[in-house]
């Protein structure tokens, strides 16, 4: 199973944009999130062509699973 960190900003356009942390810890904790969130937003740090980061919109943990089905034949 999959698993990734969505954070996700407001901008100064009145957008959206967010970012995918591939492989978030897995103690990760909303209080953290929300530090690391603020952080990304005071500093700066994050360049958009949808604008400027002013806000933390929300955050979620995406969990993904995978089932291949056999679709060929043998020959």
């Amino acid at each position: 199973m999959e698993k990734y960190l969505r954070m996700v900003f407001k901008t100064d356009q009145d957008k959206k944009v967010s970012i995918r942390v591939s492989v978030p810890r897995d103690d990760l904790d909303a209080t953290e999130v929300k530090t690391v969130m603020d952080l990304i937003v005071a500093k700066n740090i994050v360049s958009s062509i949808s604008g400027d980061l002013i806000a933390v919109d929300r955050a979620y943990l995406v969990e993904t699973s995978t089932t291949e089905l056999e679709v060929t034949q043998e020959i």
